[in-house]
């Protein structure tokens, strides 16, 4: 289904996202999604409200999470992708081992999220 957009009262909006922002206060990062994770970063920064996660990633922007990559690779000497495969093949012997896990696949999945967003906004302005 093609994006639409529609008008909506500000305060309405921003409604949405304090309700939206308590899933990230109370269940994330157990259960998080990388593309609603984006949008609720670009909000945030159009109310002024910071989100929890950046006191964890910094800011929340492609290079934060490119970074972050680079960190763990660089902390484990391989590759992102054989870091990942090597942790869920051994399981864990370290709370490092479990963190790098963690935030391995959610940089790799933001990432992909923000390619995702810039085809589609490519394709648009094609239209």
């Amino acid at each position: 289904m093609p994006d639409k957009v529609i008008t909506t009262l500000l305060s309405d909006l921003e409604k949405l996202f304090r309700y939206a922002l308590a899933h990230c206060e109370y269940v994330c990062p157990e259960r998080r999604d990388p593309e609603t994770c984006i949008i609720m970063s670009i909000l945030s920064k159009k109310f002024g409200i910071k989100l929890p996660c950046e006191e964890d990633y910094g800011e929340f922007k492609r290079e934060t999470f490119e970074k972050l990559i680079k960190e763990i690779e660089i902390r484990r000497g391989k590759k992102i992708d054989e870091v990942i495969r090597e942790l869920e093949k051994n399981g864990y012997k370290s709370l490092q081992d479990q963190i790098d896990h963690n935030d391995a696949i959610f940089a790799v999945e933001v990432l992909r999220a923000y390619d995702k967003r810039k085809l589609l906004s490519e394709e648009k302005e094609k239209e």
